[in-house]
């Protein structure tokens, strides 16, 4: 399988848009406060497959 030149057209434009975007969203929150709700993020997340692990087991 290769990607296509109107594929990696596609994903560039993608890629610009959605880092304007992102960065209006995250832009001005500092590092500190990013940094905290990454390691709330990660430990719900662990809880959450946890939780769904032991509904499979």
């Amino acid at each position: 399988m290769r990607v296509t030149d109107a594929g990696r057209d596609f994903y560039s434009r993608v890629s610009a848009e959605t880092g304007e975007i992102s960065a209006r969203i995250w832009g001005g929150i500092p590092a500190e406060d990013l940094a905290a709700a990454g390691r709330v993020l990660a430990t719900v997340t662990e809880r959450a497959d946890a939780e769904l692990a032991a509904l499979s087991a």
